[in-house]
Formats: C-alpha cells, sequence, structure tokens
C-alpha cells in the first residue's frame, strides 16, 4: 500500500526567514491561472508578509553585488558575452523582486480587508451599548420625574407621596374579579400594592440592564485593546511599506486599452508621453494625456515599412541609373536632384510626410496641442487649436473678468513659435540628413499642419548633427538643452494661455 502520508508542517508562530526555511522566491506559490490574482486567505499572513519583506531585501543585495561587478569589470560588460552574463541574472532578480512586492502588497489588502470585517462585528456590539444606554436613561428620567413628584405631590395625594393608578386603568390592568373590594380603603391598598409590584418589576429590570451594560463596556475595552494593537501594527506595516508603495504607486489609472497604445508608440512619442506623465505625476497637474489614432494601422506599420523598403530595393535595381552608391539612392528615396520623383515633387509627395498612426495630444487650459511622429524625417511635429470641449469654459472664465479689464485672445498658430528660445519657428527640419539639396519642410503636407520646433525634439530625446554651416552658435545649442525639459515647457504654454 505503500508509505504512509506525512501530515503537513504547522504553520510557525513567528516569521520564519526564507533562508533558514531553505526557501526561494521561486518556493512561493503562485496563480497565474487562477480567476483572481488574489492569493487564498490561508496563504496570506502577516508572517507571509514579514518573509517577502525579508526575500526582497535579499534581493536588492543581489541587485547591489552585480551593479559593483559590473562597475569593477566595465570592459567584459561592453561586448556580447558580458551583457548576456550580467542581463540575465539581472532581469532574473527583478522579476523575483517584483513577484515579492506583488505577494506582500496583497498580504497587507488582506489585512486591511480583515480589519475592516472586524470593525463590522465591533458595530454591532456599539448598536447594542447605545440601545442599553438608551433604556436606562428612560428609566432614570422616570425616577427623576417620581422623585419630583415626590416632592411638591403632598397635596393632591395623601398615600405616602406616591401617585397611583387610575381605578379605570387599576380595573383594567388586573380584572374586574380582583378588583373587587368592599370599601374604598381595601381598594387604595389594592391600587397601592399594584403600584408597588410595577416599581419593583422596573427596579428589577434597571438593574438588569446596568449588569448588562457593565458586560457590554467590559467586552468593548476588550475589542479596543485588540484593535488599538491592530492599528500600531497596520502603522508599522505601512512605514515599511511606504518607500515600496512610493516607487510602484501610479496615482493615474490605466487600463489595457490604454497599455497596448503605449506599447505601439514609436521610441520618440513613447519619451515624450512618459515625459509629460512625469511632469503631470510629480505637481499634479490638471492637464489631461492621452493616445489616439488608429491601433490597427499601428499594428501593421512595422510590416508596411518593410514592404516599402522592398518596393524601394526593386526600383533602384531596375533603375537604368548607372550610379547606385550611397548618397545617389539617398536623394532618389527622398526625392533629391538625382531622385525619380524631383525636387519640386518632393515637397508635395505625402511619402515624404507619412506619420505614424498614433499621435499624443495634451490638453491644458482648454488648448489642445498635437505630436505626431514622422517617420521618413524622423522628427516630431507639433500643431496646437482650440479644444471644442474647453471652449465653454474658457469663454466663461473670460466673462467672468471685469469689465474694465482687457481680455485676451490666443493665436493658435504663433502659440508654439519661440517657445523656448529664439529663431525657433519650425519653418525647416532639423534633421539635416534627411532630405536633398533642394528639400525644404512645408508644414501644409501634413494633416495636421504641425512644425518640427527644435525643443520638441529635444524633449523627444532626437538629437542631429548640425548642418554645415551651422544655423546656429554652440551657446544656443547648450540653452536650449537646458531648458527643453517637460516641465518648463508646460509653464511656457501656461503663460501664453493666460
Amino acid at each position: 500500500w505503500g508509505h504512509a502520508r506525512a501530515m503537513p508542517a504547522k504553520r510557525a508562530s513567528t516569521p520564519t526567514s526564507p533562508v533558514k526555511a531553505h526557501r526561494t522566491s521561486h518556493d512561493v506559490p503562485e496563480r497565474y491561472a487562477a480567476e483572481s490574482p488574489a492569493p487564498d486567505p490561508e496563504d496570506v499572513t502577516p508572517e507571509s508578509c514579514d518573509a517577502q519583506f525579508e526575500l526582497i531585501q535579499e534581493i536588492t543585495q543581489e541587485l547591489r553585488a552585480l551593479q559593483a561587478s559590473l562597475e569593477a569589470d566595465r570592459a567584459r560588460a561592453m561586448d556580447q558575452e558580458g551583457v548576456e552574463e550580467y542581463s540575465v541574472p539581472s532581469i532574473r532578480a527583478f522579476t523575483k523582486l517584483r513577484g515579492a512586492q506583488t505577494r506582500a502588497l496583497m498580504g497587507l489588502e488582506y489585512l486591511k480587508r480583515e480589519t475592516a470585517r472586524r470593525n463590522v462585528e465591533r458595530d454591532a456590539n456599539r448598536v447594542r451599548v447605545a440601545t442599553i444606554a438608551y433604556e436606562l436613561a428612560h428609566c432614570q428620567a422616570e425616577v427623576r420625574a417620581q422623585e419630583k413628584f415626590d416632592e411638591c405631590g403632598e397635596d393632591l395625594m395623601k398615600n405616602y407621596g406616591i401617585e397611583l393608578i387610575d381605578e379605570k386603568a387599576f380595573v383594567k390592568a388586573v380584572g374586574r374579579e380582583a378588583a373587587k373590594s368592599a370599601d374604598a380603603r381595601e381598594l387604595t391598598l389594592k391600587r397601592l400594592q399594584h403600584e408597588l409590584e410595577l416599581r419593583r418589576a422596573k427596579v428589577q429590570e434597571r438593574d438588569a440592564l446596568k449588569r448588562e451594560l457593565e458586560d457590554v463596556k467590559k467586552e468593548e475595552q476588550e475589542l479596543s485593546k485588540i484593535w488599538d494593537a491592530a492599528k500600531e501594527q497596520m502603522k508599522q506595516v505601512s512605514r515599511t511599506l511606504e518607500p515600496i508603495r512610493r516607487k510602484f504607486d501610479l496615482p493615474n489609472t490605466t487600463t489595457e486599452a490604454l497599455d497596448a497604445r503605449v506599447k505601439l508608440l514609436t521610441m520618440p512619442l513613447y519619451v515624450l508621453y512618459t515625459q509629460l506623465l512625469y511632469v503631470k505625476e510629480a505637481r499634479e497637474e490638471d492637464f489631461t494625456i492621452g493616445i489616439f489614432g488608429r491601433v490597427e494601422d499601428a499594428e501593421n506599420w512595422d510590416a508596411r515599412e518593410r514592404a516599402r523598403l522592398e518596393d524601394d530595393a526593386e526600383v533602384n535595381a531596375k533603375s537604368e541609373t548607372p550610379t547606385t552608391n550611397r548618397r545617389h539612392q539617398k536623394r532618389g528615396r527622398f526625392g533629391g536632384r538625382f531622385g525619380r520623383s524631383g525636387p519640386t515633387q518632393a515637397t508635395t509627395s505625402s511619402s515624404m510626410y507619412d506619420e505614424f498612426p498614433l499621435r499624443v495630444e495634451l490638453v491644458i487650459d482648454g488648448c489642445s496641442i498635437q505630436f505626431t511622429h514622422l517617420t521618413r524625417l524622423n522628427v516630431v511635429i507639433a500643431a496646437a487649436n482650440d479644444n471644442e470641449a474647453m471652449k465653454r469654459q474658457r469663454s466663461a472664465k473670460g466673462s467672468a473678468k471685469s469689465a474694465t479689464q482687457k481680455s485676451t485672445t490666443v493665436d493658435f498658430d504663433t502659440l508654439l513659435v519661440d517657445l523656448l528660445s529664439p529663431n525657433d519657428a519650425g519653418e525647416d527640419s532639423p534633421n539635416a540628413a534627411t532630405g536633398g539639396e533642394d528639400f525644404k519642410y512645408d508644414p501644409s503636407c501634413t494633416p495636421s499642419g504641425g512644425r518640427p520646433y527644435k525643443w520638441l525634439q529635444k524633449l523627444c530625446g532626437l538629437s542631429f548633427l548640425p548642418p554645415i554651416p551651422a544655423d546656429v552658435s554652440e551657446s544656443d545649442v547648450k540653452t536650449l538643452a537646458k531648458t527643453a525639459r517637460a516641465a518648463d515647457i508646460v509653464d511656457a504654454i501656461r503663460e501664453r494661455l493666460v
């Protein structure tokens, strides 16, 4: 019948280190195939949360050791074998760190839910205490009223200061047979006996309510001690987890559709989107950032570009022009002097101004600024226009101004011109290597009419070799590089929109 199965070990009462237990992050149960990413309640305890925190510290030490070895051997880290040697352990360590952090956060959420459940149970006891206190206050009010009556009711009743029940009510309460009497004295004694019995019952009820109130108060004190201890534990856990929460907490909500659009962005647009999103989170700005466009075309963009390059290669192979050097092919591709389309057609050809299907849109103070990537020219263009959804809000702000104050109108055509530095009107492409000798950038060839401003290229992480001779001095380039930051650009746009 085989060996008998061993019983599972009892859970340790104190937090256990994963190193002492000979466990790693791979031994922690992960439920990626479950309907909910949250673990089972029996798998999440304060002990497991502490173990995850210790595991996070160990993984952090591993990452620091990898960094130290990488800095010590920089020459080897530059070749292909060194990259594989250091990148694979680093990615594996980051994956383990992310999993440990996720499990620790899930454990804390489970503790919050358990604490909320205990609060609900404690609320029921509070209702019970309030009910008993109300009944006790009602009885005490009746006793005080009786004492006040005893002080001033001697003229009304001579029966030792006690107000007896009415005869009709007495007969109705005890019955007609029990209320029969030979004379008025016997009837008065019966009424007095009935009144004393009612008062004795009320006193007994009051004493019982006092005893019950004392029991409930003791129970409430015990629950308060447990609650205070739980609050201290939660504060300690929150203080321990605060650095991790600040690092991975995102105040801006995201969706699967938005994540899919972000993954499809080209590198310049992705850098622009992350820079603006960082400014919004760090400074808690009220502007909005969105990604719009055709997702299907963006998914098929790489295949379309490969097909276009193959067609260009076939055309160049069939061309009868004997010159096939690199400069000649470049001029032919972009419609240069020796190209197949000619210099005049190059400025109006739609292929030169191919736009990536997705665009980043910034809405700030009623102004909508669209950022588009021209893949053939490898530049990012920007165009400002009025946002229809914000027209009424801005008009309401303008109507609320004083009659003596001069109202300002926004010229969206010149809003972004010379934004950070002079001589930056976006009239020419900053990428001098993409066009031919006779190429001139024409904003009317783009659907949005955007212009490739120099500060925008710096913000998107694009840097180009200056033309010969350079059109800007070295000092202007350094000044533009220092000031082309997302926060400075947002502030400059707000100043012009005031």
